[in-house]
């Protein structure tokens, strides 16, 4: 019975304007009132709703213009990471690159100084470098980009400028012992007409800083070695980039961490400053014949205040060839290729640096092994020995220690 009467007491109200549920002196102004009054405020709020979504999408094209405009200068950033260091700024770790070789500044796993800036000047997410030091000081990014750039922003409110290029290293002083250019053997320089192609006051005349003429310098320079750090793929490696910028010695190389997925390590192997090639010569059938062999020498002064060069090497055209004629040659050199300077050290910035000595074979120090590369044969105990009693078939290994004649400029 109450459904019954809910249910009439719907109908009555839905034709209540027109019937008044079968009463003719019902009076429907009161609800007429309330109806115009709900309709009003539906229309306005309507009118609010409307608006409101207009706003809405007003913001949702302003948000996705954003994204847009942030994905582009995201990318943008990332073209800029050109080294490791950059990779790691990206990665919210900054720190400056250190040459492992320092006595070396152009050798640093393929990027120059000048192309290596102080990566704890980087900011951002951009991860950029250091502007040049000439860069529009408080000028707005929009007087020289276009693209990319803050509207209105100052240079110096994202960058840091760079520091002013050092001090260039001064000439060698002639007159202090250990500079390339100081001659030893002989001390006066006068090596008449020793340096074959490039006599004096000309290509490599030493006064052009080409040449190591000086004993105590060659010694820091021959066997001595540069080390060089690479990525090298390995299982208990990283191949996440926030761990790989926390790796010891993560400072030593500008290469960029490989993004594949792999595992990698951070590898360490050295090489040699310079080539020494020495030059012998041996007698076949009445003709001189030349022979010429790329060894790793190592360089040291003697008690008696003499320099010697020492290796050990395999029997060879090289030993026999020195311990028969007690002399040869050495041409130390290093190179350079990405200086366009032609002549000078390397670590003045030129791609040509080394000199050419000449040696006699020390008997009293030269020791012939046997096949083992252990056993003395002759020498030993420093005895002297005389070439002409070697029976090289019993020779497996030479020991050997040349000292330092002359040492001339290159050619």
């Amino acid at each position: 019975m109450m459904k019954n009467t809910f249910k009439l007491s719907l109908v009555c109200a839905s034709i209540f304007a027109l019937s008044a549920c079968g009463s003719d002196d019902t009076d429907t102004t009161y609800l007429e009132e309330q109806i115009q009054t709900l309709e009003q405020q539906n229309a306005k709020l309507e009118k609010e709703k409307a608006a409101v979504q207009e706003e809405s999408d007003k913001y949702r094209d302003e948000n996705a213009e954003l994204v847009a405009s942030n994905n582009q200068l995201q990318d943008k950033a990332v073209g800029y990471i050109s080294n490791f260091q950059d990779q790691c700024a990206e990665a919210g770790v900054s720190f400056d690159y250190e040459n492992p070789n320092p006595d070396n500044p152009y050798v640093n796993n393929g990027n120059t100084p000048e192309m290596m800036v102080a990566s704890s000047s980087l900011v951002g997410v951009f991860g950029a470098p250091e502007i040049p030091v000439d860069h529009n000081v408080g000028k707005d990014c929009t007087t020289c980009h276009s693209d990319g750039h803050d509207q209105g922003m100052a240079c110096d409110s994202c960058h840091n400028h760079a520091s002013t290029d050092p001090d260039p290293e001064p000439d060698p002083d002639p007159s202090v012992p250990g500079e390339p250019g100081k001659p030893t053997h002989p001390a006066d320089g006068n090596w008449d007409g020793l340096t074959g192609a490039s006599g004096p006051n000309t290509f490599y005349y030493n006064a052009d800083g080409a040449s190591f003429v000086n004993a105590e310098f060659l010694e820091s320079r021959l066997g001595k070695m540069n080390t060089f750090y690479e990525w090298k793929e390995s299982a208990d490696g990283v191949s996440d980039i926030k761990q790989a910028c926390g790796l010891p010695n993560r400072e030593h190389i500008t290469h960029k961490f490989p993004t594949d997925g792999k595992s990698y390590k951070l590898a360490e192997y050295s090489n040699f400053k310079g080539a020494a090639t020495f030059i012998t010569q041996r007698e076949e059938n009445g003709e001189s014949i030349a022979s010429a062999a790329t060894f790793g020498p190592g360089m040291h002064k003697g008690e008696d205040g003499e320099y010697y060069v020492t290796l050990s090497i395999g029997k060879n055209n090289t030993c026999v060839n020195l311990v028969n004629n007690n002399a040869g040659e050495i041409h130390y050199y290093e190179f350079d290729t990405r200086s366009s300077v032609k002549k000078g050290s390397p670590d003045m910035g030129a791609r040509n640096a080394g000199a050419r000595i000449q040696v006699s074979t020390d008997y009293h120090e030269t020791v012939l092994k046997g096949p083992d590369w252990s056993t003395p044969v002759y020498g030993a105990d420093g005895q002297p020995f005389a070439p002409a009693d070697v029976d090289w078939n019993t020779v497996g290994a030479c020991s050997l220690t040349l000292k330092v004649e002359t040492i001339y400029p290159l050619g």
